[in-house]
C-alpha cells in the first residue's frame, strides 16, 4: 500500500508540474491585448499546479522515509541502503544514499525554490522563470516517476518492491518473503560530514537553476539588461551554499579517504567544483554589466552555461561512468538516456537561445580601458573559465577513454598541477588588482600609488616564506639556488639541455612561489580596499572580504601540499616491510614507543567504537604536547578493509595518521614460519606469539670442534658464536644454543644452524654489526612478527587551517553581498519578514 501511494503520489507531481509548466507559458508568451485578469487567472493556475506538485513530492519523500525508518526491507530502496544497526542520523540521511533517493531530494528543493522566486522575484519576471524551473523540474521527476510505456521505461521508482526490482532473483519471487535486515549504507558514506554535504551539494544545484531561468527568460523576452539585478541574489546565494556543500565533501574525503592531495579527492568533487568556478566567473561578468552595461555576452553566457555544468556534473555522478574511480557515484540504473537528454534539452535551449539573439544583445560603443577594473573584472572571468575547463577535461577522462580506449581510467594528479598552477597564478594576479582599480580609467601614477604598499607587503612575505621555510626542498629542486656568481647562472640556464631542461627541473617550483607571491598581494591588497570600505559603510565589504578569503584559502593549500611531511620521513627513517609499504610509513608493535622525527608515538593497543570496530590508539608527545589520534580499522561483512583516519588540528598544523594492521597483509608462508631479529648483547624478544623468549646473552670465540658441524679449522677466517637461551614461556623449560657465524678463508660467509627438534625451531647467526654489537638471528619454524602490529601512515600538514578558514571568509562576503543584493530586488531594509 505504501508503494502504491508513494508511485502515485510521484505521477501526480510530474503531470501537475507539467501542467504548471504550460500555464506559466502561457502566462509568460501571452500578447500584449490579453487583459491583466486573464493572465492573473494562468499564473495562478500554474501556482496551484506547482502547488499540488510540491504537495506529491514531499508526501512521497515521507513514504520513502519512513520505510526506511520503519525498516521495510520488502522495498528495495530500504533493503539497499539501510540495516536495523543504522544509527537513526544515517537512517534519515539513507534517503540521498541511492540514486533514486538523491533525485528526490534535489526536487524537494526545487518545489521550495518555486515558491521562493514567487516570494521574491519581481512580479514581471515570474511567469518565465517559474515556466523553465518547471521544465527543469518535469525532467527531475521523470527520472523516479517509474512510467513503463511498453518496451519504453521512464524513470526508476524509489518504492519498488524487492520482486519488482530484481525479478530474475527467485528466492524474492516468494510470496511474502521479507530480508531480516537490509545490506546497508556505504561504509564510506557512514560520516556526519556525508549526511550533511549532499543536502547542501543539492540545495547549491537548485538555487543555481534560478540564475540559469533569469538568463533564458531575459533572452526568450529580449530583456537584455533587466534581468542581472533580480538574478544576482540567487546566483550569490547559490555559490554560497555548492561552495559549502564542495568544502564539506572535501573535508569528509580528507577525514575518511586517507586523504593524498587535494586532486587526489573523488572526482564527484571535482565536478561539482566546475560549476561554482564558472558561476563566479558568471557573477563577475554580471557585475561588469550592471556596472558598465557592458559584456551582456559574457553574463549571460556564463550564466547558462553554470548550470549546464550543473547537469553535466549530474550526469558524472548518476550515469555510472565514475563507478570504477569514485566512492559515491551512482550505479548505472539505465537513466543514462534520460540524463544525456536532460544535457541535450540544456544546452540546445540555453546555447540555442543565446546563439539566435546573439546579433541582437547589446554591445558596447567602446572597449573598457586596460588599466580599468572593468577590464580586470571580465579578464578573471575568462582565467576562471580557463581554470574550470581543465578541471573539467580531467574529470571526463573516464567518458573520453570509453571512447578511445576499452579501460577508461582516471588523469595523474601531474595533469592538473601542470595546468592549473598557472591559472591560478593569473586568477590570483587578477584578484589582486581588481579591488585597488577604480571602475574608471586609473593614470599609471595612480596606479603606483594604488600598489606600491601590497607589492612590498607581497614580496616581503614571498621572502621570508622562502629563507625561513623549507620551500625550496620539498618543491623538489623547485626554485634555482641563489648565487652570486653570475656565470654559473648563465651556464644552468643555457647549457645541459638549455631552457627547456632548466623548466624542467624548476619549473613547478617557481611557478608554486610566483602563485605565493600573488596570492600575498591579494591579501595585503584586498585587506586595505576591505578596511577602506569596511569604515564607511560595512555593507559594502563582501567583494573585498570573499577575496582575502580566497587568497587565504591558496595559501593554506600550498602550506598544507608543498610543506606535508611524513612522520618517517622527518626521522629519516626507510623501513620497507611485509605488504610493499613505503618509506613513508612507520612500523608499530603493540606497547612499543619510537621515535619518529619530533615525536615519540607509542602504539598503545586497540579499543572499541560504539559500533564495535577496532579502534587503534596511537599516543603522541611533542616536547610538552601530548596528544592521542584513534585512527579506525575494520572488515566489513562484505569483505571489503575499511580505514578511517584521524586528524588532531592544532593552529599550526594538523597531525594526520591511518594505520594498516597486520590482518590486512597476506603474509607468505615464510614470513609466517621464521624472520630475523636483530638484539645487542642483554636483549631479548618474544616470538611465536607470546610462545618464545630469545634471549642474546653475549659472544664466545672459544668454539669446539662440534660445534663447526664438520668445517675445516684451517678453512676458517673467523668463527663466532651466540649464546642464546630459549625459553617456551608455557611450560617454562629452557634450551641453550650456540649459533656459529663463520667467515672462510675465501671470504665466503657461512653459519652453522641450532635446532630444537621438539619445538620445531631453528636458530642462526647470520649477520653481526660490529659498530653496535647487535646480532642478527634468523630463526625458522616460528613466526617472529608479532600478530599486533600496524604500519603507520601519518603526516604533519601546516597551516591547511587556513584552508578552511579562508573559505569560511570567502562565503561570509557571498552572504554580505546576497543581503545587499535581495535588497536591492526587494525594497526591504530588512529580510525579517522572510
Amino acid at each position: 500500500m505504501i508503494g502504491i501511494a508513494g508511485h502515485l503520489s510521484l505521477i501526480l507531481a510530474f503531470v501537475a508540474i507539467l501542467g504548471a509548466a504550460v500555464a506559466f507559458f502561457r502566462a509568460a508568451s501571452a500578447s500584449p491585448s490579453l487583459s491583466d485578469a486573464s493572465r492573473a487567472l494562468r499564473m495562478r493556475t500554474g501556482m496551484w499546479a506547482w502547488t499540488a506538485a510540491t504537495v506529491a513530492v514531499w508526501f512521497a519523500a515521507g513514504l520513502l522515509w519512513y520505510t526506511l525508518l520503519a525498516h521495510r526491507f520488502d522495498y528495495a530502496y530500504a533493503y539497499q541502503y539501510t540495516a536495523r544497526a543504522l544509527p537513526v542520523h544515517y537512517l534519515v540521511s539513507a534517503l540521498w544514499a541511492g540514486q533514486e533517493g538523491s533525485f528526490l531530494l534535489w526536487i524537494l528543493y526545487n518545489a521550495l525554490l518555486g515558491h521562493a522566486i514567487v516570494r521574491w522575484s519581481p512580479a514581471s519576471w515570474r511567469a518565465p522563470v517559474l515556466a523553465i524551473i518547471a521544465i527543469c523540474q518535469a525532467f527531475l521527476l521523470s527520472m523516479i516517476v517509474g512510467l513503463k510505456f511498453g518496451p519504453v521505461h521512464l524513470g526508476s521508482s524509489p518504492f519498488l518492491t524487492l520482486a519488482e526490482k530484481f525479478p530474475d532473483a527467485p528466492m524474492l519471487q516468494v510470496a511474502g518473503f521479507v530480508p531480516a535486515d537490509g545490506n546497508g549504507l556505504n561504509d564510506l558514506l557512514q560520516n556526519v560530514w556525508m549526511a550533511i554535504h549532499p543536502p547542501t551539494l543539492f540545495i547549491g544545484f537548485a538555487t543555481l537553476l534560478a540564475p540559469f531561468a533569469f538568463a533564458l527568460a531575459a533572452l526568450w523576452q529580449r530583456r537584455y539588461t533587466e534581468w542581472v539585478r533580480p538574478a544576482m541574489p540567487w546566483l550569490l546565494m547559490g555559490l554560497t551554499i555548492l561552495g559549502i556543500g564542495i568544502t564539506l565533501g572535501g573535508y569528509w574525503a580528507y577525514v575518511t579517504l586517507s586523504f593524498g592531495g587535494y586532486w587526489a579527492w573523488d572526482p564527484v568533487e571535482n565536478s561539482s567544483l566546475v560549476p561554482w568556478i564558472v558561476g563566479i566567473a558568471a557573477l563577475h561578468a554580471m557585475l561588469v554589466q550592471k556596472k558598465r552595461a557592458a559584456a551582456q555576452r559574457s553574463a549571460l553566457l556564463l550564466t547558462v552555461l553554470t548550470f549546464i555544468l550543473v547537469v553535466y556534473s549530474t550526469f558524472l555522478t548518476r550515469s555510472g561512468i565514475l563507478g570504477d574511480i569514485s566512492v559515491h557515484s551512482f550505479v548505472d540504473l539505465g537513466l543514462s538516456g534520460q540524463l544525456l537528454v536532460w544535457i541535450l534539452v540544456m544546452t540546445g535551449g540555453g546555447l540555442g537561445m543565446l546563439a539566435w539573439r546573439w546579433r541582437d544583445l547589446p554591445v558596447p560603443e567602446r572597449e573598457a580601458p586596460y588599466l580599468s577594473r572593468e577590464f580586470l573584472t571580465y579578464s578573471g572571468a575568462m582565467m576562471l573559465c580557463a581554470l574550470s575547463a581543465v578541471i573539467i577535461v580531467g574529470t571526463s577522462a573516464p567518458i573520453l577513454g570509453r571512447i578511445f580506449r576499452d579501460e577508461p581510467s582516471a588523469v595523474p594528479i601531474s595533469f592538473y598541477n601542470d595546468w592549473t598552477l598557472p591559472l591560478a597564478t593569473g586568477v590570483m594576479f587578477l584578484v589582486s588588482l581588481g579591488m585597488v582599480f577604480w571602475w574608471n580609467r586609473m593614470t599609471v601614477e595612480q596606479v603606483n600609488r594604488a600598489l606600491v604598499r601590497p607589492l612590498g607587503l607581497a614580496l616581503a612575505a614571498t621572502l621570508a616564506v622562502v629563507l625561513l621555510t623549507p620551500f625550496a626542498e620539498r618543491t623538489a629542486g623547485a626554485a634555482p639556488a641563489v648565487t652570486a656568481d653570475l656565470a654559473a647562472t648563465k651556464a644552468a640556464l643555457f647549457q645541459g639541455g638549455g631552457l627547456d631542461a632548466f623548466w624542467g627541473e624548476h619549473g613547478t617550483g617557481l611557478m608554486m612561489l610566483m602563485l605565493v607571491f600573488t596570492s600575498f598581494f591579494a591579501l595585503f591588497g584586498n585587506s586595505a580596499v576591505l578596511w577602506r570600505i569596511g569604515r564607511g559603510n560595512w555593507k559594502m565589504v563582501g567583494g573585498a572580504l570573499s577575496h582575502v578569503g580566497l587568497a587565504l584559502t591558496v595559501l593554506g593549500i600550498v602550506a598544507s601540499s608543498g610543506f606535508s611531511t611524513p612522520l618517517a620521513v622527518a626521522s629519516g627513517m626507510s623501513m620497507p616491510v611485509v605488504g610493499g609499504t613505503s618509506r613513508d610509513n612507520f612500523v608499530l608493535t603493540r606497547g612499543e614507543t619510537r621515535e619518529i622525527g619530533p615525536y615519540r608515538v607509542e602504539y598503545a593497543g586497540r579499543e572499541k567504537t560504539p559500533e564495535g570496530f577496532d579502534r587503534y590508539v596511537l599516543n603522541l608527545q611533542d616536547g610538552d604536547r601530548r596528544f592521542t589520534l584513534k585512527p579506525v580499522v575494520y572488515q566489513n561483512p562484505r569483505g571489503q578493509w575499511i580505514q578511517h583516519p584521524d586528524v588532531r588540528a592544532f593552529a599550526e598544523q594538523d597531525v594526520y595518521a591511518a594505520v594498516t594492521p597486520a590482518a590486512m597483509f597476506e603474509l607468505p608462508d615464510t614470513a609466517r614460519k621464521g624472520g630475523q631479529v636483530e638484539l645487542a648483547p642483554g636483549g631479548s624478544v618474544v616470538i611465536g606469539g607470546d610462545a618464545y623468549r630469545v634471549a642474546f646473552e653475549g659472544y664466545e670465540t672459544d668454539i669446539p670442534d662440534e660445534a663447526m658441524r664438520g668445517l675445516r679449522r684451517d678453512s676458517v677466517e673467523i668463527a663466532i658464536a651466540a649464546r642464546v637461551l630459549v625459553t617456551n614461556l608455557k611450560t617454562g623449560e629452557s634450551q641453550p644454543l650456540r649459533p656459529v657465524y663463520v667467515v672462510m678463508k675465501s671470504g665466503r660467509q657461512t653459519y652453522v644452524q641450532n635446532r630444537v627438534p621438539e619445538w620445531d625451531m631453528g636458530v642462526a647467526f647470520s649477520a653481526m654489526n660490529v659498530d653496535d654489537g647487535k646480532a642478527t638471528l634468523t630463526i625458522d619454524g616460528v613466526a617472529v612478527s608479532p600478530e599486533d602490529w600496524i604500519v603507520v601512515q601519518a603526516y604533519e600538514k601546516p597551516l591547511i587551517g587556513l584552508l578552511w578558514f579562508g573559505f569560511g571568509m570567502l562565503s561570509v562576503g557571498f552572504l554580505i553581498a546576497f543581503v545587499r543584493r535581495i535588497r536591492e530586488v526587494t525594497g526591504r531594509r530588512t529580510l525579517a519578514t522572510s
